[in-house]
């Protein structure tokens, strides 16, 4: 049998897009083309593994068996092109303040282990809770979600903590185990200033049931506000392992008394194909 790789290229590409013409249009030749490669394939196989009719395209039985072993051909192909072509660069992996708390040391060597490449971490603050990946400057991200990003990113998550209130040392707050939205009316927040609006409105005092809310004041980073709030400027919503990873004296957290809690999680781009950002993600 003459198995070519641009005839397994095409079984993939029809598979993943459901019809010819989607599978055309990301491998950028035309749709005969596709066609063609694909009716090799099965001529080798003396069987069909695509069924055709109005909806679409569909995997056959043995198609469905195949398909797992031509990813990895095309995968493998994919690799030995990037080596060839020295392709061997550092991964960026953006994160934000407390984002992975603990977790972040350990995704680092995992992404290392599975790259083989270096990673260079690099830190972003509220004005992009991306984390540099639709700006295009990180490879992959640990963020923490919501986010405004439609279908631009795919996101897992990594794991979640208890969500928190930080209050100046000497608030009546501080001495409490845990507080309510009924302890936190009228006060003054600290509210992250930010370009998305539901990251930015998850992290804001109305997300937990506070509506009587006597101020605002607006911290462009992690650590401006938790220097706020050890000023006595408001207190702010945030994450348990915030105190783990920032700890700041003059700031205590209190957890939140219903046990909400936010997530983390590893974020790339949606067309972002490479064999290496799938190698990882693979590996988490």
């Amino acid at each position: 049998m003459d198995v070519t790789l641009p005839a397994v290229r095409a079984f993939v590409a029809v598979a993943r897009a459901g019809s010819f013409r989607g599978a055309a249009t990301s491998l950028g030749v035309s749709q005969p083309t596709v066609s063609a490669a694909v009716k090799r394939l099965e001529a080798g196989a003396g069987r069909p593994l695509l069924i055709r009719d109005r909806d679409g395209v569909r995997l056959t039985e043995l198609g469905g068996r195949l398909l797992a072993h031509a990813v990895a051909v095309t995968t493998a192909a994919d690799e030995l092109e990037a080596l060839l072509a020295g392709d061997t660069s550092g991964l960026t992996v953006g994160f934000m303040g407390e984002a992975a708390g603990t977790r972040t040391s350990r995704l680092f060597d995992g992404i290392r282990r599975a790259s083989g490449r270096e990673v260079r971490p690099r830190r972003f603050d509220f004005d992009d809770p991306s984390c540099g990946l639709l700006a295009g400057t990180s490879d992959l991200a640990v963020v923490w979600p919501p986010l405004s990003t439609g279908d631009a990113l795919e996101v897992l998550v990594l794991g979640s903590d208890r969500r928190a209130v930080a209050v100046p040392a000497g608030d009546p707050l501080a001495r409490l185990a845990e507080v309510g939205p009924a302890d936190l009316a009228g006060r003054v927040w600290v509210v992250p200033r930010s370009p998305d609006p539901v990251w930015r409105a998850f992290r804001h005092p109305g997300s937990i049931g506070v509506g009587d809310i006597a101020g605002e004041v607006e911290s462009r980073a992690i650590e401006e506000t938790l220097e706020l709030v050890a000023a006595g400027q408001g207190i702010a919503l945030l994450s348990q392992s915030t105190d783990d990873h920032y700890a700041r004296a003059g700031v205590v957290f209190v957890l939140l008394s219903d046990g909400c809690r936010c997530t983390t999680a590893v974020a790339w781009r949606r067309a972002d194909t490479r064999p290496v950002i799938a190698r990882i993600l693979a590996g988490l």
